[in-house]
């Protein structure tokens, strides 16, 4: 007996489709039909008893039940009802539903029909694949009572299925059938492909999964394939979004950052300890070599009813409105329209909606590419796009440069290559023609004053900025100052394996042996096991593992001394006292609180609360 058929098809070189039927009686059924017209070219019409969905080479006719559905991308237009919950993977619009007129809900329409061509399909919905589909009922012939059935037995479905991002259709048919049970039905799955934006998608897949990064030789190839298949911008960022933030690592912080804003949406608020946590998340986002892009869109979406109103806005936000308002005033000569000023203040812009977790920067970022892209595909005018092409070229050095400098400042195993120093040369050379201050000012400066910088992430930072600046004096070439950090990368490296060596031993040991001698015999045995295990100058182990020791001591004090007073009084002042006293990194400072806290049984809640009334 023959309980599915599938069908497998292609409407052009851009657009092919896999049909799915199953259900009652399936053998004895006839449900399809090609046609071929003269003018729109071939077609093909799945139907059922006032049901039917024509697929043509430019779009989708459908009449009766049913309705499509897709998999949610990362940052696509999402009700803050579907992304507050994680098990709603999926988006689904069904025919003919409007809103109740009391607002409390949805109603449907007496009847439905209509036509979506493929752009505003995968515009509006997955850039890649969509589903459609109806139901053949036995018993139920109402359009209303059709589709409400529909909706009251598998609507939860559909929006949870795994089998959606999978493509798994026979999966997914059955599944549904099964939830829906009504024995003598027929269902009809259609998915439509785009292959022009799977192979964009793939590709970009491909190539960002190697090391999480994309370098100049991929940029290009990716381009060159957008540009023949003519890929819009804004189909190619939301893709380009979707693969990064489906990196396992990438997701696992990501969801973490979702979290916590949706408690804080719960909430009406987002609290003191949830800014910390979402302040720390933002920075391991820079750590994992995660855009901050991710984080900001998430922002945006489930912060925007609480965004200031246009007139409160900062001066930034009104000035990147300001510039971006003035892409689509066609007067003057275009080569003047964007000046030095103006870019200075949307990087500066930039830089601010960063550090303040603002979305806005980022809402207004998108709505301009999408207005360019509207009106490059309506009007034919490639004007704005062009000058907002500019634009988003020195985007894009801002965050390569972003990137590599707040990785070789916050991750010990970067390692600064010729490549990215010359590539840094580059970017800085274009910054100091925009505003000589502003390459330090930008990058340099702000990341001096991270509060999370480490002493070793600081000394790199601080030679790289003065070897930028001897290279360019012909003091100095690129594998001096490549030397000059990788000695010190390699220093943090061999004080971190001393430090991880020693800590076991002078934790359970050092502590209790109280005179000089005892101490220095451990210490002495320390050394000469590390001298054997590691290639290390004699004089650098000596000085490293002073360090690991005092620091070590250091955070003994802390966590078994000074940590209890400070709860026991609430003086958080000798918290900051000790931060900014001690040598001890922010990072470190936190773990051992959080270890504290876990040791004692006292709430993360209480340990956040205590960490963001100390910052």
């Amino acid at each position: 007996m023959i309980h599915d058929i599938r069908l497998h098809g292609v409407l052009s070189d851009e657009i092919e489709y896999f049909t799915t039927i199953a259900g009652d009686d399936i053998s004895h059924r006839y449900f399809f039909e090609e046609n071929t017209d003269p003018d729109s070219g071939p077609s093909i019409r799945f139907f059922s008893h006032g049901n039917e969905l024509i697929l043509t080479r430019r779009g989708i006719r459908h009449q009766g039940n049913g309705g499509s559905f897709c998999e949610y991308m990362f940052g696509g237009d999402q009700p803050k009802e579907d992304l507050m919950r994680k098990e709603v993977l999926n988006r689904l619009l069904m025919y003919g539903a409007v809103t109740s007129d009391n607002g409390g809900g949805i109603r449907f329409l007496p009847k439905h029909h209509g036509f979506d061509d493929y752009r505003k399909i995968f515009f509006e919905g997955n850039a890649i694949s969509n589903y459609f589909f109806f139901v053949f009922f036995q018993d139920i012939h109402d359009f209303r009572e059709q589709q409400e059935t529909i909706l009251r037995t598998i609507g939860k479905r559909l929006k949870r299925s795994p089998f959606v991002r999978r493509g798994d259709d026979l999966n997914l048919i059955h599944e549904l059938l099964a939830e829906m049970n009504h024995p003598r039905s027929l269902f009809f799955l259609i998915r439509v492909l785009n292959k022009y934006h799977q192979a964009f998608y793939e590709l970009y897949s491909e190539l960002y999964l190697k090391n999480k990064s994309i370098s100049d030789g991929d940029a290009e190839r990716l381009q060159a394939l957008a540009t023949h298949y003519r890929i819009n911008q804004f189909d190619q960022e939301r893709m380009k979004i979707d693969v990064i933030y489906k990196h396992r690592e990438n997701k696992r912080i990501i969801d973490e950052y979702k979290d916590v804003l949706i408690e804080g949406e719960e909430n009406q608020a987002i609290s003191n300890s949830q800014r910390a946590r979402l302040i720390r998340l933002r920075t391991l986002c820079v750590r994992n070599n995660i855009p901050i892009i991710l984080p900001n869109i998430l922002d945006d979406l489930l912060l925007k009813n609480r965004k200031v109103l246009e007139a409160d806005e900062p001066k930034y936000i009104q000035e990147t409105r300001e510039v971006f308002e003035g892409l689509f005033i066609r007067e003057g000569n275009p080569e003047t329209l964007i000046t030095n000023e103006d870019l200075e203040k949307l990087l500066r812009a930039k830089q601010q909606a960063t550090e303040m977790q603002d979305p806005t920067f980022d809402g207004i970022l998108m709505d301009t590419v999408r207005l360019c892209d509207e009106l490059a595909d309506t009007e034919g005018d490639d004007w704005p796009l062009e000058n907002f092409g500019y634009i988003i070229t020195h985007f894009d050095r801002y965050d390569a440069t972003y990137m590599i400098i707040n990785q070789l400042a916050f991750n010990e195993e970067v390692d600064l290559t010729i490549d990215k120093l010359r590539s840094l040369l580059g970017h800085k050379k274009a910054f100091d023609e925009t505003n000589p201050d502003l390459f330090h000012g930008l990058f340099i400066r702000t990341v001096l004053q991270n509060r999370y910088l480490t002493r070793f992430g600081r000394k790199k930072i601080q030679i790289l900025d003065k070897g930028l600046k001897a290279i360019e004096m012909g003091e100095k070439t690129l594998a001096d100052v490549i030397e000059e950090i990788r000695n010190i990368r390699d220093q943090e490296n061999f004080y971190l394996k001393i430090y991880e060596r020693v800590r076991k031993r002078i934790r359970e040991v050092y502590t209790k042996i109280h005179s000089r001698q005892e101490r220095d015999a451990i210490r002495k045995q320390l050394f000469t096991e590390l001298m054997i295990d590691l290639e290390i100058n004699k004089n650098l182990l000596d000085l490293l593992l002073n360090q690991a020791i005092l620091n070590i001591n250091k955070e003994i004090y802390y966590t078994e001394k000074l940590l209890p007073r400070i709860l026991r009084e609430g003086n958080h002042d000798l918290r900051r006292d000790f931060f900014e006293n001690s040598g001890i990194d922010r990072f470190t400072l936190e773990e051992l609180e959080r270890d504290y806290y876990e040791r004692n049984r006292i709430s993360p809640m209480e340990l956040s609360l205590f960490q963001s009334s100390s910052a």
